[in-house]
């Protein structure tokens, strides 16, 4: 019984992941920029969750809208004054966003050390769990879990079925065909990055049920979401919720068997692996 509570575990942990992962598969899809402060947005709102908890006992649910919209206007502000002004050729593009993104990322941690200083914090919200028999569900996960599939299913009815979702995935899929339909680019960039950093936002509301947290471990989930999307594929929604799931079972299993500090090597071994294998991840577009 002992791996099936390890891989229900890595199920519940996998769906919040899933949802981080797809705030950074828009941007990257859209833009094609690594966005390395995505993980310090996640961080920055669990936080202001642990804080608001500690000091008024607030269910971090409650602040879920107050987080997105916070994370939304982050993300369009970072694009609309900094992404934007980069250079239009692709490669010295990619590379000035790199850049700029790895700047931001140290801005945002050293504001979240200014704000909420360098200790770890949690959430003790619900911090018994279900018995199914020999299985053991902590409610907070549950939470958290089920809030994240309601999230990404609402994200992906949104991507599939509205105008804007559907010049996002336009532009994603192919830039000069979006512009030829009259697609206005810069607002679906603009757009895209307010709704990558938004869902960065909610993931780290739910994850602050999960984890304690302080303002230097923005990295671990940048590099989460960047692992995700390389194991299930750029661009497949359906392969980043299996890629999630593949890595919050990979880390369970790791750190039931191994200790939590191999655990956190696993998107590493699993990036690289996938990478060797199967470079377009495992139901991503094969390149032709």
């Amino acid at each position: 019984m002992d791996v099936v509570q390890i891989i229900v575990n890595g199920v519940l942990l996998g769906g919040v992941l899933a949802l981080s992962a797809l705030g950074f598969n828009i941007i990257f899809g859209v833009m094609r920029v690594v966005n390395l402060a995505h993980g310090d947005v996640l961080v920055l709102a669990a936080l202001v969750c642990s804080v608001a908890f500690a000091r008024w006992h607030v269910n971090p649910l409650l602040l879920l809208p107050l987080n997105i919209i916070l994370g939304f206007a982050i993300g369009a502000l970072i694009q609309r004054f900094l992404l934007r002004r980069l250079p239009a050729e692709i490669a010295s593009g990619e590379a000035s966003s790199l850049t700029l993104t790895f700047g931001l990322s140290y801005f945002l941690m050293g504001a979240g050390l200014w704000l909420f200083g360098g200790e770890f914090k949690s959430v003790p919200y619900l911090t018994s769990a279900l018995q199914f028999g020999p299985i053991s569900i902590p409610q907070s996960r549950l939470l958290a879990f089920a809030a994240a599939v309601v999230l990404a299913t609402l994200l992906g009815i949104f991507l599939r079925y509205t105008r804007m979702g559907r010049a996002i995935r336009a532009t994603s899929m192919h830039l000069d065909g979006a512009l030829a339909c009259g697609v206005n680019v810069d607002t679906v960039r603009a757009f895209s990055f307010g709704l990558g950093s938004a869902v960065a936002a909610a993931s780290g509301t739910l994850l602050s049920y999960v984890y304690t947290f302080n303002p230097q471990g923005g990295t671990a989930f940048t590099i989460s979401a960047f692992a995700v999307i390389a194991i299930g594929g750029l661009g497949s929604y359906a392969g980043t919720l299996l890629g999630a799931l593949i890595l919050g079972i990979a880390q369970s299993f790791t750190s039931y068997y191994a200790g939590s500090t191999l655990a956190d090597a696993a998107p590493y071994v699993l990036f690289i692996l996938v990478l060797l294998v199967l470079p377009q991840g495992l139901l991503g577009r094969r390149a032709t």
